[in-house]
């Protein structure tokens, strides 16, 4: 609603440009948009910004210590106005308390995408009036995770159970993996509903240090990523590995690796209408915005422009046509005419008078200097 709001001012304003009259009425109305009024603070570990625009109320808070490093609301954000921070030295524990993403509140529209993609439960947000915006009417990334419900004892007794029961309805990736580990029925498994592949550059392994760096290793938020120990580890992997079937392909290890040496390629991605769909227009463009986190692979579908040129008959010459041309050569009288000047050159220009008077254009000088040489 107040995006349309926001619209209607605008149009306004651009109407009122015509006459004196409703100058004044452009006033009334970019008074009212600059009272949009955008804050951030610190609390603890998070980082808590804020909107207030006429009536209506967001906040967002973004939590440092629940945060992956994925980037996956940098890639969807609208407006530019999410970076990715120090990520190398965060997940090789060079630098503590460092938020892995940078939000410039000055650029945030409050959408909302981000908490939308997150897939660890960074992002808590408030909006009110709270039937404002209803982020349920919104589709969303499908859960990073699969139930076999048949094997599903719903134990309100048993902490893990307790955690699966709280967690379904978001994506909590950390909590899904200790879930998956002490599931007692082993019913809960992690499937990611991108698919795609990692590809680690082994012609450049040689810059890897999986022992002073491990990088990729700590930050990955499924554990997929591993150092082989044994000699035919090593020797099949290389300085290190990802076990494909526990990888979700979120981006974390390539956006950690300080060498450059991982490629996270992803091909498709699940998207999940609301449920109480009722053919909002603005389900498209978020769908749209979700999507780009396939950016790589929606460049690559692009087409090169070609310009088509017009066939010409080529006609290839046999080698009849071709005539080889005799090149004048100097006789040896012309020979030493020519080395008598060059050496007569050479030696002027050795002169230090003569290179000035060059420089200075005294062509009359330089003139007499010569007629002196011939009659040497």
């Amino acid at each position: 609603m107040e995006l349309v709001n926001f619209i209607n001012d605008w149009t306004l304003i651009i109407i009122s440009r015509s006459n004196d009259k409703e100058a004044k009425d452009l006033n009334a109305h970019e008074e009212q948009i600059d009272d949009i009024l955008k804050a951030s603070d610190v609390e603890g570990a998070n980082l808590v910004f804020s909107w207030k625009f006429k009536d209506v109320n967001k906040k967002l808070i973004y939590d440092l210590n629940k945060c992956v490093g994925c980037s996956f609301c940098k890639l969807v954000c609208p407006t530019d106005a999410i970076e990715l921070g120090p990520v190398p030295e965060i997940a090789q524990g060079i630098i503590e308390n460092a938020p892995y993403i940078i939000i410039d509140y000055d650029k945030c529209c409050y959408c909302m995408l981000c908490p939308v993609v997150c897939i660890n439960d960074v992002y808590e947000t408030t909006i009110k009036p709270e039937e404002q915006i209803i982020l349920a009417q919104y589709p969303k990334l499908k859960p990073f995770y699969e139930i076999d419900f048949e094997k599903c004892i719903k134990d309100t007794k048993n902490e893990i159970c307790n955690l699966c029961l709280k967690v379904r309805e978001g994506n909590f990736i950390k909590d899904f993996l200790k879930i998956q580990k002490e599931c007692p029925t082993k019913c809960f498994k992690i499937e990611s509903p991108i698919k795609g592949e990692v590809i680690i550059k082994q012609n450049m392994l040689h810059r890897c240090d999986p022992t002073g760096c491990k990088a990729c290793v700590n930050i990955c938020p499924t554990e997929s990523f591993f150092i082989p120990e044994t000699a035919e580890d090593v020797k099949k992997y290389g300085k290190i590995a990802v076990k494909d079937d526990d990888c979700i392909y979120c981006g974390a290890c390539q956006n950690s690796c300080p060498e450059d040496l991982i490629i996270v390629k992803r091909f498709d991605i699940e998207i999940e209408d609301p449920k109480d769909s009722e053919n909002f227009p603005w389900i498209q463009g978020w769908g749209r915005n979700i999507k780009r986190i396939l950016r790589e692979k929606l460049l690559d579908k692009k087409k090169q422009i070609t310009i088509p040129f017009p066939e010409e008959e080529q006609i290839i010459p046999s080698e009849e046509d071709y005539s080889l041309e005799k090149i004048p050569q100097l006789s040896e009288a012309d020979k030493k005419i020519f080395q008598k000047l060059n050496d007569r050159v050479q030696s002027l220009l050795s002169n230090q008078k003569i290179r000035y008077w060059i420089k200075d254009r005294k062509i009359e000088k330089i003139k007499q200097e010569l007629k002196k040489g011939k009659k040497k």
